[in-house]
């Protein structure tokens, strides 16, 4: 079963600020929660990083990695799996700048998992995780800018 979830956000930061903290992929594990590990693996380029991202939750962890491709010039990061434990995982972030100072944040993740198992446990905290992730980012925005 496909899980879709989205977030609308204005946030008081300039836009290409968090677009950085956004894309700052090795920094994840420092600040996001059940980020056990990250690291950019591969950078073919100045648009595309692959990253290995490492979770864990209640003595469950896994490791998977995903395509970022990052378009500076429209605000967008785009994560596609490229292999773990998800049948999909695409999640795309949208920031524009909305005044001086001041961007609005979209945020949508839709994914299904492999294992049903896996569905049954981490599907039904899944969209908890994805509003503690943005606040997370939203925190580390307040630290570093």
């Amino acid at each position: 079963m496909v899980r879709q979830y989205s977030e609308v956000k204005e946030l008081p930061f300039a836009a290409a600020d968090l677009f950085e903290i956004i894309a700052d992929v090795d920094s994840y594990a420092d600040f996001l929660p059940w980020c056990v590990a990250s690291r950019v693996r591969e950078k073919p380029n100045d648009v595309t990083l692959i990253a290995d991202l490492k979770i864990g939750y209640r003595g469950f962890t896994e490791t998977f990695a995903s395509r970022v491709s990052l378009d500076r010039s429209e605000g967008t990061i785009d994560t596609c799996q490229e292999s773990g434990p998800f049948r999909y995982l695409r999640s795309k972030w949208y920031i524009l700048e909305a005044a001086k100072n001041t961007s609005v944040v979209h945020f949508e993740i839709e994914f299904e998992f492999k294992s049903v198992l896996l569905e049954t446990m981490m599907g039904v905290v899944f969209e908890t995780a994805a509003r503690k992730m943005i606040s997370a980012f939203e925190k580390r925005a307040s630290a570093r800018i």
